[in-house]
């Protein structure tokens, strides 16, 4: 991981170096996230011909789904995905290949996070033991890291910007700190410095309270926007409940890191929402997900139906159990009637009875 953190911290120095004196430290931030995003643009390309080849096999999916529909117990369940398999095999199709893509950038994204949080580790290229010894001599001169202030996970963000301001000092003690790059985390002058945490105080940084508001803005509208264009597949109730849950909880939690984090952090995790959104926009238009009408799902239906035609009733023995295989409605073994069986199994040579097409899984 650490070729990663390296990798990525010469990135954002060099997009530092660039944009130094046209918009400082914020803008080298959106320079550097939208390179980043440009690296993992062919994921989002695996991604979105999933997608849509997981989309073209819906009214097959729905097809198999309808003929088991009302029944839950484990062996019809077993049964139902038994046959999802077989469908998925035929048509070439993994649906963990969609995962993939996801498990390469994970690591990617936790290097980019530690990059933006640690800049004197990953982006002026000290080494452990300097940050430390600087840590270490700034709790003798600064208020901030005075004694008891310190906390283990070194704030380098906040560490960079008591350096600047008491440059003389420190370079007096460090020499070779003239050496390396440290970023000046200036926005519009001095209007705004993104080391700082944001406060409710109406003090002279008042503005960074903008930098939560649009953290969560970007983070709760991004992926609801995001979901528009890609392929959702049918959820149940529960799904939808628990969806609807973590569409808030999640850009709320960005949104609280970002107000006890220095602004910087905020700021980089608005600009990925953004570029995110802007990404799965373009794909959908590159790689459209096709809208399937309800003329294609009957065909399927048909077409699946015509397959799976039921299969002649026979008689099981100690059944007291609601699956496929078993009565629903008797508590003991009976021998069942011709009406049974032509309640519960449409006949070969007869049109399923009722709205489906989707004959009901044959009684073993």
């Amino acid at each position: 991981m650490q070729y990663i953190y390296k990798a990525f911290g010469w990135l954002m120095k060099w997009c530092y170096e660039i944009f130094e004196n046209f918009g400082g430290y914020a803008v080298a931030l959106l320079a550097f996230s939208l390179i980043v995003q440009l690296i993992l643009f062919p994921f989002g390309i695996k991604q979105q011909k999933n997608s849509m080849k997981q989309a073209k096999l819906r009214p097959k999916e729905a097809a198999i789904r309808k003929r088991y529909a009302g029944r839950t117990d484990k062996a019809t369940q077993m049964k139902m995905q038994e046959e999802m398999q077989k469908l998925y095999q035929e048509e070439n199709f993994s649906p963990l290949s969609g995962c993939l893509p996801l498990l390469i950038q994970f690591p990617i994204l936790i290097a980019l996070f530690y990059v933006i949080k640690s800049p004197l580790t990953y982006i002026s290229g000290m080494d452990e033991s300097l940050v430390l010894s600087l840590n270490d001599f700034m709790a003798g001169i600064s208020d901030i890291f005075k004694e008891g202030a310190k906390i283990n996970a070194i704030d380098e963000i906040s560490l960079i910007r008591e350096i600047n301001a008491n440059f003389d000092v420190v370079l007096a003690e460090f020499p070779n700190l003239s050496e390396y790059v440290l970023p000046n985390f200036g926005m519009f002058g001095d209007f705004i410095d993104l080391s700082l945490k944001p406060t409710v105080a109406f003090d002279g940084q008042w503005a960074l309270l903008i930098i939560p508001v649009l953290t969560f803005a970007s983070a709760y509208f991004g992926q609801k926007l995001t979901r528009k264009f890609t392929y959702q597949s049918p959820e149940t109730a529960e799904a939808q409940s628990s969806m609807k849950l973590m569409n808030v909880m999640m850009p709320l939690f960005s949104a609280y890191l970002a107000f006890i984090w220095p602004a910087a952090m905020g700021l980089y995790w608005t600009y990925r929402s953004v570029l995110s959104f802007i990404q799965q926009f373009l794909l959908s238009r590159m790689y459209p997900i096709p809208v399937l009408t309800d003329e294609e799902l009957r065909a399927a239906e048909k077409a699946y139906a015509a397959q799976n035609k039921a299969k002649p009733y026979k008689a099981l023995e100690n059944t007291a159990r609601k699956s496929l295989i078993f009565d629903d409605d008797d508590d003991e073994t009976v021998e069942p009637t011709a009406t049974t069986q032509k309640s519960i199994v449409s006949d070969d040579d007869e049109e399923p009875s009722g709205d489906s097409i989707i004959p009901k899984a044959p009684l073993k």
